[in-house]
């Protein structure tokens, strides 16, 4: 009788407030951040009228900002075809991953339409027509969040500063701003101030110290810097984030060791005592000044930062890395090249280079690492792998290092380990040359089986340099889009 009684009264009670009131009275919790409370008086809202569709709507955005596209979507259904939606289902779209739904929606190119499809173009890396769009929108701070990463990704920190506000969010890009900025005392100045007002938010809390343990780092503050990552593990698991970044290139080097250690127990004990006429330096050697060249530079693209930038860590960070990693790739090539000359004897020289009337072959070889690319760049997607730096620098360091990695290595490493010389050839290549790991892989199998075709190094670098080619005829935007 109680029961009946309790829902006699909370009947009486919705229909004498009416679904108006608790609308209200969500909105206002809503525009607080309250998103349960906004959540629970819109339900009490449409208790009182199932079909109240502002209600509706609202309960659509709150689920959206909690995460909850499923539940956004039921709520979005109960709206039926009502154009006024069509803003709430582009969002929905947006946070299940189909952006180029959003795109065909036929939303208005000018305030949040503008802004629903740019941050679609945003996903699918089409910075230009995002900043485009992003431009037409009104200067809220969701489209002000948009424009600094739009501009952070198009390598133009400075106008990405200039738009910001004083949000948390925005604040947090405004440190990242001045880090590639090279400001970094001003961005740790920041971060430290604005840690205090991010302790209810541990996303923005761990971007906080991120940023601030890179900008110490890269001052050389050692102290400070340890100090902001061991504040940082005690919100994160840093060796998960580092096993999640460091994968390909440990599992890698796991099966290069265990090649390498079944190699060396297969070595016959009188084979290194063997008598030959200008004899080939072992695969020691060789990968010893392949470690040392990637070493060398990496200690100049270290210094070069810290002169260009004030930033030790100019090599990890967005935008000055893309400055300064095709010339640390154009050195290590150089490098390498040397390292054949000095170390391999020159009567033997023409076992690298083969004939020189094989290199037009590197005009298919060009199409086919293109292809790789392309197949690289949707995998890379699913996997969550590293792109690719197709900067004519770095292309050219690849051509330059051919003979060192295609033709002195697997020679050298032939000599001692016979058919696992191939595999190893391959593994050291992705391990020694600063880029994503399989498609390093991948594209080192490939130009070895090359190698062996033509036993010659001249179609390979041809074959790069046609790939430089190639991506130079494309624009900008598709290159991103595609790699």
């Amino acid at each position: 009788m109680r029961g009946v009684w309790g829902l006699f009264l909370l009947g009486l009670s919705l229909a004498q407030v009416g679904p108006k009131a608790y609308y209200e009275r969500c909105a206002r919790l809503y525009a607080q951040g309250a998103l349960e409370g906004a959540q629970a008086t819109c339900e009490l809202a449409l208790v009182s009228d199932p079909n109240h569709r502002p209600s509706l709507k609202l309960l659509v955005r709150i689920h959206l900002d909690r995460g909850e596209p499923g539940k956004a979507k039921a709520y979005l259904e109960r709206l039926g075809d009502d154009p006024g939606t069509l803003p709430l289902r582009a969002r929905v779209l947006l946070q299940e991953g189909r952006y180029r739904e959003v795109l065909a929606l036929g939303l208005p190119a000018q305030g949040e339409g503008a802004l629903l499809q740019a941050l679609a173009l945003e996903r699918l890396g089409r910075y230009e027509e995002a900043l485009g769009l992003a431009l037409k929108g009104e200067r809220d701070r969701e489209t002000r969040l948009l424009l600094a990463r739009l501009y952070l990704a198009l390598g133009r920190p400075q106008e990405a500063w200039g738009v910001l506000g004083d949000t948390p969010e925005e604040a947090i890009l405004k440190g990242r701003a001045l880090l590639l900025l090279g400001r970094l005392g001003e961005a740790a100045s920041q971060m430290e101030a604005l840690l205090p007002r991010l302790t209810t938010s541990l996303g923005l809390y761990e971007e906080a110290l991120i940023a601030l343990a890179l900008a110490y780092l890269g001052q050389g503050d050692w102290e400070r810097g340890w100090a902001s990552l061991v504040q940082l593990g005690q919100v994160e698991n840093l060796p998960r984030r580092f096993l999640l970044w460091a994968w390909p290139w440990l599992l890698l080097l796991l099966a290069f060791l265990v090649l390498l250690s079944l190699g060396e127990s297969r070595v016959e004990p009188l084979q290194s005592l063997e008598v030959v006429e200008n004899p080939l330096p072992g695969p020691g050697r060789l990968l010893l000044w392949g470690l040392g060249s990637l070493v060398l530079a990496l200690g100049v693209g270290v210094f070069l930062g810290r002169t260009l930038y004030g930033n030790l860590l100019a090599l990890l960070t967005p935008g000055q890395a893309e400055a300064l990693g095709p010339l640390v790739h154009f050195l290590l090539g150089v490098f390498l090249l040397l390292g054949v000359l000095v170390l391999w004897p020159r009567a033997r020289l023409g076992e690298i280079l083969g004939p020189r009337e094989t290199s037009w072959e590197g005009v298919w070889v060009g199409p086919i690492l293109f292809l790789l690319l392309l197949a690289y760049g949707a995998l890379r997607e699913v996997l969550g792998l590293s792109r690719l730096e197709v900067h004519p620098l770095s292309l050219l360091a690849l051509a330059l290092s051919e003979p060192f990695y295609r033709g002195a290595l697997p020679l050298a490493l032939q000599e001692r380990y016979r058919e696992l010389a191939y595999p190893l050839a391959a593994l050291a290549f992705a391990l020694l040359f600063p880029g994503p790991p399989l498609f390093l892989l991948l594209a080192g199998g490939l130009l070895l089986w090359v190698r062996r075709r033509l036993a010659a190094t001249w179609p390979l670098a041809l074959g790069w340099v046609v790939l430089a080619l190639i991506l130079a005829f494309l624009p900008p935007p598709w290159v991103r889009t595609l790699l």
